[in-house]
């Protein structure tokens, strides 16, 4: 009887991708393995997850309010009907790898009620409530910063692991034809500095009406310049021209690292990870919610010279008025001292994961 693998870890693609790179590798190793998700219906990973050829179960949505308000009285009632489903789902699974965000809550505690054994895996430098409560309960856990492994005693240090196709352009020799390619099919000319942005798996409202104003205001200083800015799935899309792309979702960032010379994006751990393994600079703006984990990644980038950090409440086309050209100059004389340090963290992984499978009784 084949082996069967739940991942949970859904809401964004910080949760999503790193979840698929180690359902990948794990196939790779062994492709008998039934690799499975959780994930809640109309949640990004309801677009991302089908698209790549999994299967996915869907679980009523329980995440903890971060505000005061009534929604703190459904939750409990709300989190019981996640947990429900989720046992139902789990159920003769053989391992369940959760990489936190609300999915993993439920399929934790419905895998730690059935005695199903538990990995985990935390992308930040700020461990989120999901990862803290799953830590209880699992028999591994992987962590991306070498500060949470010394905070969390027995874990393991494997880095953040990233989709196949980074890694294949980590290894990449020519990466100019590349980019060329690129630009010419977004009708951008490769000679000419081109500028990604992207606020999140969702699109930013704030960085998306930042990027309107600047056009608007300020790209007669910079003709030189090609952005291309995905807004986000759910979000209207402005008119294109000859140097602004807008789209909606970026599907194939290998396309995006290689042809930006500067990246302008949250700074969420697996974007952080992406950028440092394959030795992009970038503008960080932190997504001002949360426990603090988006600041710590970008000050870790900050810290190696590999980026600019702009609080959310500074960050405006004035700001990018007066730092772009500096940003980009920055980025043109950015040497990387090492790149693809992640390249094997999906591996490593799955390993684990296989090291568990083995100890469960046939």
């Amino acid at each position: 009887m084949a082996l069967r693998v739940i991942f949970a870890g859904g809401g964004s693609a910080g949760h999503i991708e790193p979840a698929l790179a180690v359902a990948e590798a794990l196939q790779d190793r062994d492709p008998k393995i039934s690799c499975e998700f959780l994930g809640v219906l109309g949640g990004l990973e309801s677009l991302l997850i089908p698209k790549r050829g999994y299967r996915i179960h869907y679980i009523p949505k329980a995440s903890f309010p971060r505000k005061l308000s009534h929604k703190m009285i459904l939750f409990p009632f709300l989190l019981l009907q996640a947990i429900l489903k989720s046992r139902a789902i789990i159920k003769r699974a053989d391992l369940v790898i959760g990489f936190g965000g609300y999915v993993s809550t439920p399929a934790y505690l419905a895998a730690w009620s059935q005695k199903v054994p538990i990995m985990i895996h935390e992308a930040n430098a700020k461990p989120g409530l999901a990862n803290r409560l799953g830590r209880r309960f699992a028999k591994v856990s992987a962590v991306n910063f070498k500060g949470v492994a010394e905070q969390w005693p027995g874990s393991v240090l494997t880095g953040m692991p990233i989709r196949q196709s980074l890694n294949n352009l980590a290894e990449l020799a020519d990466k100019s034809s590349f980019r060329e390619l690129n630009c010419q099919s977004w009708g951008f000319d490769p000679n000419r500095p081109v500028v990604a942005v992207f606020g999140g798996s969702l699109g930013s409202t704030h960085i998306n009406s930042v990027i309107e104003e600047f056009l608007a205001k300020y790209q007669d200083r910079y003709k030189e310049v090609q952005i291309i800015h995905a807004l986000g799935i759910n979000n209207e899309l402005p008119k294109a021209t000859s140097s602004y792309l807008p789209q909606p979702y970026f599907h194939d960032m290998a396309s995006i690292y290689a042809s930006a010379d500067l990246l302008i994006t949250r700074s969420g751990a697996v974007t952080c990870s992406e950028l440092a393994s394959l030795g992009k600079y970038s503008i960080l703006i932190p997504l001002p919610h949360g426990n603090g984990e988006q600041f710590d990644n970008a000050a870790a980038l900050v810290a190696q010279g590999s980026a600019m950090m702009v609080a959310n409440d500074d960050f405006s086309s004035q700001w990018l008025d007066q730092n772009l050209s500096k940003a980009l100059i920055n980025a043109a004389n950015y040497q990387p001292k090492s790149i693809g340090s992640n390249s094997k963290s999906a591996m490593k992984i799955a390993e684990l994961a296989q090291a568990l499978l083995k100890e469960r009784p046939e």
